[in-house]
């Protein structure tokens, strides 16, 4: 593990002595308190700052960029710097007392600091000065390193380079660990072999990787979905290590909703191993961690202070089967693939071992792929984007870097995720087919192909007749006509997939549902 333990302070055998200040209070106290000294420690050896979301930090004056966190009360926090610091110059161990005096007084002057981004992993800066010095930058993306000296990746579209210090500010937690070295003109070849994915598969995997390395976009959540025996846990080990590398790869699923915070403040990148069930609060916790909304929390032993969690995050679970049907918001918001068995096993520590040799040429490889992704970007433009489009763009610019085809295969995932959660579902089903069955009729004034109109009542008489001829549990259907809106807002993102559409209509003062069959293709994708 790399702490991010950096202390700038002055390395003498001698007392540490503030300016104007003596290095202890005097006996009549009338000298500067313990609080004080700390304070001016502090001033000395770091600047205040902070975060977008609110969280205050101290970053050293001189060293790596990284953030260290005020409140925290763990050895990466500025508590115990400080009062190693003390220890060190003074030889005087610090009280509990002073250290909260000087931490409080720390905090009320980084409060009413403008905020600016600390990043986790993954970053992004705009450079002002190109590198022939004409004046025009561009956005570049900075990768933490996670070593000592603070070293990071930087790419643009000219390519890649390992700059000694980063442009951004970095926050790091007990999982940050280093990434490999990347070897400059790297090949995925040897990871290749390691991973039992089909072709399409496993290109869809890397476009995954990649857009992992853009901060500013929703990620699909990986679903490695297979039987024992197809070595989804050494897939994920890959993958993290060209993302986010951390010692806690195969993490249990969250308990609650704090568990879940905890988890995804800790990681930019992660996963849940061996998923059997989602329950709503999760399944709801998931779809936020993806498009980046904020999660709320009331601090412990605290009936006001409020504690927000807000992020966006890439990742990935692993599962045999779960056992209950995903949400519609949630399956739209996956990327699907399924490894293959392995026929004949190798030892872990073989395994593992490979693994370590092949990760510096792939990381090589992933980081040409993503500034060539940066490069194509801009002129990428979708007609008909998927629900996750801006991955969906990613992709398209992958596409234009390798000559791939990554887009029309996560298309096809999406359309079969929709079907497979139809399939599951008897409300949907019949719906699916009662739009199957329609002919012309008359609506609008107009005769339209494949159009049904009426009130929620009446598609609940209509549905319970085709589960009844179908032999579909009908009990599985709504009770009433508000539970039939509910539902048809979970279900229609997955059922526009597969070429139905249904929506309230608005065009008449009755309170009614139109459904049609979409029969032109470039809709089948849905807008979501």
């Amino acid at each position: 593990m790399v702490a991010a333990d950096h202390d700038d302070l002055p390395d003498d055998a001698g007392a540490y002595e503030p300016a104007g200040m003596a290095a202890d209070p005097s006996a009549d106290g009338k000298g500067p308190t313990q609080a004080q000294i700390l304070m001016q420690m502090a001033e000395d050896a770091y600047r205040l700052i902070r975060s977008t979301d609110g969280r205050t930090y101290a970053v050293p004056r001189l060293g790596p960029n990284l953030a260290v966190p005020l409140a925290s009360k763990s050895g990466s926090g500025i508590r115990a710097k400080l009062a190693d610091s003390l220890w060190r110059q003074t030889g005087k161990v610090a009280t509990g007392s002073a250290l909260s005096d000087c931490i409080n007084v720390l905090e009320g002057e980084a409060s009413e600091l403008d905020p600016q981004p600390v990043f986790l992993r993954m970053g992004s800066h705009n450079d002002t000065t190109a590198s022939d010095g004409s004046g025009d930058g561009e956005e570049a993306l900075v990768v933490d390193m996670g070593t000592e000296t603070g070293q990071c990746i930087r790419i643009t579209s000219d390519g890649w380079e390992i700059c000694p210090s980063s442009p951004v500010i970095f926050r790091r937690s007990e999982l940050t660990h280093p990434l490999v070295e990347p070897v400059r003109g790297g090949t995925l070849d040897p990871l290749r072999t390691l991973v039992n994915l089909s072709e399409d598969d496993f290109r869809l995997v890397l476009g995954w990787v990649v857009a992992a390395y853009f901060t500013d976009i929703p990620h699909p959540i990986l679903l490695v979905q297979g039987e024992q025996g197809t070595a989804k846990s050494n897939l994920i080990r890959c993958l993290l290590a060209l993302i986010d590398p951390q010692p806690a790869e195969d993490r249990e699923s969250p308990a609650d909703k704090r568990e879940w915070a905890i988890f995804a403040r800790a990681s930019w990148a992660f996963s849940f191993d061996n998923v059997t069930d989602i329950p709503d609060w999760l399944s709801n916790s998931l779809c936020k961690g993806v498009t980046g909304d904020a999660v709320l929390q009331r601090v412990l032993h605290s009936d006001e202070d409020i504690a927000v969690f807000s992020f966006r995050r890439v990742i990935a679970m692993t599962t045999i089967a779960i056992k209950h049907d995903l949400a519609g918001d949630l399956t739209d918001r996956m990327l699907l693939v399924e490894p293959e068995v392995i026929e004949h096993r190798r030892a872990e520590a073989d395994i593992a071992q490979a693994r370590a040799d092949a990760i510096p040429d792939a990381l090589g490889a992933v980081l040409d792929l993503v500034a060539g992704v940066v490069r194509e970007l801009p002129s990428v433009q979708l007609l008909d984007p998927p629900r996750m489009a801006d991955f969906a763009q990613v992709l398209a610019a992958v596409d234009t870097v390798t000559g791939w085809a990554t887009l029309p295969a996560y298309r096809a995932r999406v359309a079969a995720l929709g079907m497979a959660l139809i399939e599951g579902n008897t409300f949907a089903r019949a719906l699916h087919w009662h739009a199957a069955t329609l002919r012309p009729c008359h609506a609008g004034g107009t005769f339209e192909p494949g159009v049904w109109e009426g009130t929620a009542e009446d598609l609940l008489t209509v549905l319970r007749g085709i589960c009844e001829r179908h032999g579909l549990p009908v009990d599985e259907l709504p009770k009433d006509a508000r539970a039939v809106g509910r539902k048809v807002r979970e279900i229609a993102p997955s059922l526009r997939k597969v070429g139905v559409d249904i929506r309230p209509d608005r065009t008449n003062k009755r309170r009614t549902l139109r459904l049609q069959r979409i029969t032109d293709p470039d809709l089948l994708s849905g807008q979501g």
